[in-house]
C-alpha cells in the first residue's frame, strides 16, 4: 500500500511541475473573415458571396448548409483519380460558381473534395462568387466568359484547356480526367 501512495504522490508531483505549455490552437477553430465587400444579396434578399472569395470563406459561409454534408457524402472514384493526380501538375483551377445556385451546390463541394484528394493546392485555388445575374461587383467574370454557373476551368501556362459547365457529361471525375488528358470534351453548352 505504501507503494502505491508513493506512485501516486510522485504521478501528481510530475504532473504538476510541468510548465504550462500552450498548445496552438487547431486550423478549423481559426477565425475566418468574411469583409463586407463580399458580401451580396440574392434576388430574395438572403446574403450571398460575391466577389473573389477563398475556400474557407465558402467553408464558412456555407458550413450549416449544403456544402460540409454534400462534400462528406460525395464518394470519390479512387480509380480514376489515380490517373487525375499526375495531370493536375503546373494545371491553374478556377471555379466560379454562385452560392445561391442549385447546380453550384450540387457540383462544388464534389469538385472541390475530387481536387483536394488528388492532392491539388486548393486553399490557394481561385474562386469567384458570382450574383444572380452572373455578375461581380468588379466583373471578374468577365475574363472568363462566363454562361452558367458553375464552371470550372482548367489551364496551363494561362492557357484555357477546357472546362465543365453547370454539370458533368458522365461523371467529375471522368470529366476532369478527359480535359486533363487533352481529349476532345465537350461540356452540356459547347458548340
Amino acid at each position: 500500500m505504501r507503494i502505491f501512495y508513493l506512485l501516486l504522490c510522485l504521478l501528481l508531483i510530475a504532473c504538476t511541475d510541468q510548465p504550462n505549455k500552450k498548445v496552438p490552437a487547431p486550423i478549423e477553430s481559426e477565425i475566418i473573415q468574411i469583409p463586407d465587400s463580399l458580401l451580396g444579396k440574392d434576388w430574395e434578399g438572403n446574403k450571398i458571396l460575391v466577389g473573389k472569395i477563398n475556400l474557407a470563406q465558402l467553408r464558412v459561409f456555407t458550413s450549416s448548409d449544403w456544402y460540409k454534408n454534400d462534400y462528406a457524402l460525395y464518394k470519390v472514384n479512387q480509380s480514376v483519380l489515380a490517373e487525375i493526380k499526375p495531370l493536375l501538375k503546373d494545371k491553374k483551377v478556377s471555379l466560379i460558381m454562385g452560392i445561391w445556385c442549385e447546380d453550384s451546390q450540387r457540383e462544388v463541394p464534389g469538385m472541390i473534395k475530387i481536387l483536394t484528394e488528388a492532392g491539388y493546392p486548393t486553399a490557394n485555388m481561385e474562386i469567384i462568387a458570382v450574383d444572380e445575374d452572373k455578375t461581380t461587383p468588379g466583373k471578374l467574370e468577365k475574363a472568363f466568359d462566363l454562361f452558367n454557373v458553375p464552371t470550372l476551368i482548367f489551364s496551363a501556362k494561362d492557357t484555357e484547356i477546357n472546362r465543365i459547365v453547370e454539370f458533368p457529361i458522365n461523371s467529375l471525375e471522368q470529366d476532369i480526367l478527359a480535359i486533363l488528358r487533352g481529349e476532345d470534351y465537350k461540356n452540356a453548352y459547347s458548340e
